[in-house]
């Protein structure tokens, strides 16, 4: 009997000493795991940020907003992940997330052009008032193009040209089809066209507008009160400069634009004294040198000018047909001898890395240059050590991810390449680029996509939002003025939407 005892022992005995060996070994795993995981998320853009019991409680909510919205989506058979910006528009318009987003502080938009900031309904129905507004009804030619608007002197409208208001009115379908003609969109993730190329179309359809001064004016006021509207308190605008005019006096001086913006600034801040804004001056990368640097010292002039307003330099176009940053190595040697020329420090805020392709090697010139920021930087993910660079030097890069869905490099938001700058320490703020021309306004759309599509808790949006204020080119002091009021703003929501959200 005991024999047989001890043979059950040890046929028994034996698995169950392993496995409690197992059992141990799992937790040494288990906690090296944990170590990992914890090394990782100390790397992270947003480690940092240290939530209250308040937004803690906010975050659980807002996790099961999104996780219900998830939920319903998946039940509907809607192709979340599969659809271009354009499809799922209405589905991001009616959900309960959009509707918390609207309501959300966003800080600043620190990466939006001048010709795309104002919704193109109101462009048009704005356009349409003016009898001097005309618009470009035939195929194109070299000099204009179909839906092209633009303001005439009666008596001097070129061929081709007819009055906006009697066209509209003649053929009422014209508007919707205007409408398309000055908006970008990508109806699928499928479907493949030059979006470069009708991008540019769209910015010369109302390229002629702009500086007609009265409609200028209007513009910019219809633009600043829809960032409000959205809960964007600074804006800084990519400015391409071009002399304003009108029919009683012709052209005016090249600052004309600032002192009128300073003016719609004033009449904005009767309602809202927080409001800021700087421009960035902008120039084209297709240029030569002698012309960049011709415009540098424009820019340098109207900086002195109105230090308050003129914040940096930029090149804009796109990044696969103009010349690459280190091209302009001549025009970028010049900057320190023009700063002691005109006394005033103009950093440079360049487009870099809005490109798919590792041949394009933007991001290399502005971890050398005086760049505070980085406009993009889709394809930095591809040099590791030009990444770690700008992690160390703290500078940030402006991420829009619906415009680099629409523009093509970027097709399921997942894998924007932004979920792995974040999660490698580099600072980013989220940005909406050129909204107008892809069907929107302000900043919410963007936030949602980030959120529903990156898994991004509160805490990452906190990080976001107010890096948008720390990283901004405003001066110390007005920095430390616009992020008193971004804490208060930030409070605020997090308590009212803790109450709505029980």
């Amino acid at each position: 009997m005991m024999k047989k005892y001890l043979i059950y022992i040890s046929l028994l005995g034996s698995p169950l000493f392993w496995g409690q060996t197992k059992v141990t070994e799992k937790s040494v795993y288990q906690q090296k795991w944990a170590s990992s995981e914890k090394e990782n998320e100390a790397m992270a853009f947003d480690a940092d940020i240290k939530l209250s019991d308040t937004e803690m409680a906010l975050d659980k909510k807002i996790f099961q907003v999104r996780k219900q919205f998830l939920s319903d989506t998946e039940k509907k058979k809607i192709s979340l992940y599969n659809s271009s910006f354009n499809e799922i528009k209405p589905l991001i318009e009616s959900s309960k997330l959009f509707e918390l987003l609207q309501t959300m502080p966003k800080g600043g938009l620190l990466h939006t052009h001048s010709g795309g900031i104002t919704d193109v309904k109101w462009i048009i129905s704005t356009a349409r008032k003016y009898q001097e507004c005309y618009v470009y009804d035939q195929k194109d030619n070299d000099q204009f193009i179909f839906g092209q608007l633009a303001f005439f002197e009666k008596g001097k409208v070129p061929n081709g040209f007819v009055s906006l208001d009697k066209k509209l009115t003649s053929t009422p379908d014209f508007e919707k089809e205007l409408q398309d003609l000055l908006t970008l969109k990508r109806d699928n993730l499928c479907s493949y066209t030059d979006y470069w190329i009708e991008f540019e179309k769209r910015f010369k359809r109302i390229s002629l507008l702009l500086p007609y001064r009265p409609f200028f004016k209007e513009y910019y006021l219809k633009g600043f009160k829809d960032l409000i509207k959205d809960k964007v308190q600074h804006v800084e605008i990519r400015y391409i400069f071009d002399e304003l005019y009108d029919f009683q006096h012709g052209k005016y001086p090249l600052k004309t634009s600032i002192t009128d913006l300073k003016d719609i600034l004033k009449e904005i801040h009767q309602s809202d004294p927080q409001f800021t804004l700087k421009l960035i001056y902008s120039s084209f990368k297709f240029l030569d040198n002698e012309s960049i640097g011709k415009q540098l010292e424009t820019a340098f002039e109207l900086k002195k000018e109105f230090p308050d307003m003129i914040s940096g330099f930029d090149l804009v176009a796109d990044e696969a047909a103009g010349h690459n940053i280190s091209f302009f190595e001549k025009s970028w040697t010049k900057l320190d001898e023009l700063n002691k020329k005109y006394g005033v420090e103009l950093p440079l805020y360049l487009h870099a890395g809005e490109s798919s392709s590792i041949l394009n090697k933007n991001v290399l010139d502005v971890a050398l240059l005086n760049n505070k920021r980085i406009g993009h930087g889709l394809n930095l993910i591809y040099f590791p050590k030009t990444m770690e660079q700008i992690r160390k030097q703290n500078k940030l890069v402006e991420v829009s991810p619906i415009s680099n869905q629409i523009l093509g490099y970027v097709s399921d938001l997942r894998n924007h390449p932004a979920r792995v700058l974040l999660s490698n320490g580099i600072q980013c703020s989220i940005s909406s680029d050129d909204p107008s021309v892809y069907g929107y306004t302000g900043l919410s759309y963007d936030f949602w996509v980030t959120q529903v599509y990156w898994d991004l808790d509160l805490k990452a949006l906190k990080k976001l939002v107010f890096n948008s204020i720390n990283y901004s080119s405003m001066n110390d002091g007005e920095k430390k003025k616009a992020l008193t009021y971004l804490n208060q703003q930030w409070d605020d929501f997090v308590q009212k939407t803790n109450q709505k959200l029980n």
